[in-house]
């Protein structure tokens, strides 16, 4: 069993007000008519922006205390690569991280605005890219094309409860989640969540103005200089496949000096497409 330190007891925390707060924004929304939807819910549902704010924030910070939950746990792996539960636990570890992604770019997705539409009409496109099997995955994560936002929206529900269940049940055979550290992230959110909006902007606005969520601007930028399947199918794979090594190569170091490498590029992609809104 992988230890759970302070930061994953967080991100635990942290999911488990996004799933709560997603349970009242996903009661108002409507999938035939998503952008009028999200306007409503702040419109219309009492304390409406709190809700949505208090969702979008604590998803963030979900993903944040995830990653670094995750990079803590490199430090356990000469424990964790003698085990095969160890070794198992690992993997879990390492699907959890492409399943959080999906489910937070799902997100941005669904609000349909402009950053939104734009994101799900990259990510088709990137998806039908892949040799042989593109348009089986998109028929599974988007078709927005011929079913609107019904199947994006089926798979951000779906894959946040696999990551409930793969970050409590499975991952620690018990929900490891102290008071303290429950209602102080609950607090931190809260507090998020009335002093900032959660983004929305405008349909159809101009699509090469749009900068996409965060996490993904490092692709959106190597998008501008590779075709789509090295840019945004193979290359963001490198990380999964050098993370989940890690406990098979004992002291030979190379995954771990392969996936330093990709966050230092990753990092100057995304910078780089930072700066050309500044």
């Amino acid at each position: 069993m992988l230890k759970i330190d302070r930061a994953g007891e967080l991100a635990i925390a942290a999911l488990l007000v996004s799933i709560g707060s997603g349970f009242i924004v996903a009661y108002h929304y409507d999938v035939a008519d998503p952008f009028a939807s999200s306007v409503a819910i702040e419109a219309i549902l009492p304390f409406g922006a709190f809700w949505r704010a208090l969702h979008f924030w604590a998803s963030q910070a979900f993903f944040l205390f995830l990653i670094i939950h995750s990079g803590q746990s490199i430090g356990d792996l000469p424990k964790i690569s003698k085990r095969t539960s160890g070794r198992r636990q690992w993997i879990v570890l390492s699907l959890t991280l492409p399943i959080a992604i999906i489910t937070i770019f799902t997100g941005y997705v669904l609000r349909y605005d402009g950053t939104g539409q734009a994101a799900g009409r990259i990510a088709e496109h990137l998806l039908l890219k892949i040799p042989m099997i593109g348009d089986v995955f998109d028929r599974f994560l988007m078709a927005i094309t011929d079913e609107g936002l019904s199947r994006v929206y089926l798979v951000h529900v779906l894959f946040a409860a696999v990551l409930w269940w793969l970050s409590t049940w499975y991952h620690t055979r018990r929900v490891i989640l102290g008071r303290r550290v429950f209602f102080g992230l609950l607090i931190g959110s809260i507090a998020m969540a009335i002093l900032f909006h959660a983004p929305i902007d405008l349909p159809n606005k101009n699509v090469g103005l749009i900068q996409g969520p965060w996490f993904f601007l490092g692709i959106q930028e190597l998008l501008r200089h590779l075709p789509p399947l090295e840019a945004g199918i193979l290359y963001p794979l490198v990380p999964v496949i050098a993370f989940m090594a890690l406990p098979w190569m004992g002291k030979r170091k190379i995954p771990l000096w392969i996936l330093l490498g990709w966050l230092v590029t990753y990092c100057g992609l995304s910078l780089s497409e930072w700066l050309r809104a500044v």
